[in-house]
């Protein structure tokens, strides 16, 4: 009798990538409860997965699991885990390479698939829809995530429920992300926030290490005169702040796909880099608001603002 246990999903790349997956990882965890789900990516992601589905981690990075990708033996607590697995998901490997040939010499027989992360240019549905389509070898897992897909767009994760947001809780700003390239000008982020405070609302500015590293100190002090800058240092930190949060207003980053798959009233801004149709935050609540960020005005974004947050006043 076959008494592996483990599920291993490997994951690396970005926040809102990996937000994506989570259907997957839910709909594993469903159709095998007797089993453990391990998410093997950057701890920090893993961290955040544990807390809010209550799945397992392993850290990708301290684990010895980079040496799947050469022909350096695991260390033994990876290679006992790895040999646990019946089901292996990998969204860091293809079909043919020396990462999925190492995999399946360690662990003989057990279901591995690999996941591709990059939709053709004409794909017409959402980037999760396209990890799901590829579970159509696995269709009890592809049916159960399209499933929890659903539930997502209805209701979120639910999760805010214990954690939910006070009758004043803030609008939560956060005008930075991975790629400038994706940002709305700061000051234009800088007037929303004094406009909101001017309206009687508690705000709430997020910078990263990104927007530390990259804005001068004098733009930092700015923001600070009209509202509260908060510095998440991990990503637990990050998620306390957005559960607190009445409404979530930032560009196309990981912190949006976070609030919106929460279930936090988001509103998300898109400029001509990134197709919301394809990376639209999941969640029941969240506007995207798309156009040239350069021509984008706070009018515009309050406006919005409105649709998911009727306390807003423009």
């Amino acid at each position: 009798m076959d008494t592996r246990r483990n599920i291993l999903i490997f994951h690396s790349g970005a926040l809102g990538d990996f937000i994506v997956t989570w259907p997957i990882a839910m709909a594993l965890a469903r159709l095998h409860p007797q089993s453990r789900v391990f998410y093997v990516t950057h701890g920090q992601k893993g961290a955040l997965a544990e807390r809010v589905l209550r799945v397992e981690s392993l850290d990708a990075e301290s684990g010895g699991w980079h040496r799947l990708f050469s022909d350096g033996e695991l260390p033994a607590p990876a290679a006992k885990t790895l040999a646990g697995a019946h089901t292996i998901l990998s969204f860091v490997s293809s079909p043919d390479d020396r990462w999925s040939h190492n995999v399946a010499a360690c662990v003989p027989g057990a279901n591995l698939l690999t996941i591709a992360t990059t939709a053709p240019a004409d794909y017409a549905g959402h980037q999760a829809d396209f990890l799901i389509d590829q579970l159509r070898c696995w269709p009890a897992i592809e049916s159960a995530a399209t499933q929890l897909l659903r539930s997502i767009a209805d209701r979120g994760l639910g999760a805010r429920a214990t954690m939910g947001a006070t009758a004043d809780a803030p609008v939560v700003i956060h005008p930075g992300g991975g790629a400038a390239r994706k940002w709305w000008a700061a000051d234009r982020y800088l007037d929303l926030a004094g406009r909101l405070r001017d309206a009687g609302r508690n705000v709430h500015v997020l910078l990263g290490e990104v927007e530390l590293d990259l804005w001068p100190g004098e733009q930092i002090e700015q923001f600070k005169a009209v509202a509260k800058v908060m510095m998440p240092n991990t990503l637990l930190d990050l998620l306390a702040q957005i559960y607190s949060a009445g409404l979530f207003i930032g560009n196309d980053s990981g912190p949006g796909h976070l609030a919106g798959i929460l279930g936090v009233p988001t509103v998300s801004l898109f400029g001509q880099t990134s197709d919301p149709q394809l990376w639209k935050p999941l969640g029941p609540q969240v506007k995207v608001l798309r156009q040239e960020l350069e021509s984008l005005s706070v009018d515009q974004v309050l406006d919005t603002a409105t649709h998911v947050d009727l306390r807003i006043v423009s």
